[in-house]
């Protein structure tokens, strides 16, 4: 009996606490109004970079020498970054492809240091004169690679650097404004 009285004085007692506490810690809402909301006007937010998704293949069948790559020219605004999907449609396990930017009139230059980097240095050169080089391709698989052209308009080139009877792998890319 003793210990039903206890108990129920502690639990009286904790009750009480908890309902005389201050009211003031409470947060109370923000006063409401029924004004409608206004779209604000100013300057556009100029941080989302504009994107451009790109497809180029390497195609031309079952001929080393004829393999090209489907696009000649692709353009794009300055300042974009460009998603590039590279798909190698060679079928020979000898058509192994990658897709080079460099600077305008250094395509066969840099072709050609490639080749000499070797394997060892993925048929790329060392130099300042590239914008952007996808990995390796095998006959039949697809890279992917995201990088950024300029802020300013010009022209640059891009090449197969791997070791191939590939002349006709190249093409232009063209920033424009």
């Amino acid at each position: 009996m003793k210990k039903i009285g206890i108990s129920g004085l502690l639990s009286g007692l904790l009750l009480f606490a908890s309902c005389s506490g201050e009211q003031g810690t409470v947060d109370k809402p923000e006063t409401i109004t029924v004004e409608a909301l206004t779209l604000q006007t100013g300057e556009q937010d100029t941080t989302l970079q504009e994107v451009a998704e790109i497809d180029i293949r390497a195609t031309g069948g079952e001929a080393l020498e004829s393999m090209t790559f489907d696009q000649d020219t692709i353009e794009v605004k300055a300042g974009t970054l460009v998603k590039l999907t590279f798909t190698n449609e060679g079928k020979d396990p000898k058509m192994i492809y990658n897709i080079v930017f460099t600077k305008e009139g250094y395509s066969a230059q840099v072709a050609q240091n490639g080749s000499k980097a070797g394997a060892s240095g993925n048929y790329l050169p060392d130099s300042s004169l590239l914008l952007a080089a996808s990995p390796l391709a095998l006959p039949g698989q697809t890279v992917k690679m995201e990088f950024a052209v300029p802020d300013t308009s010009g022209v640059f080139e891009y090449v197969n650097t791997y070791p191939s009877e590939t002349p006709l792998m190249k093409g232009k890319l063209i920033i424009k404004e």
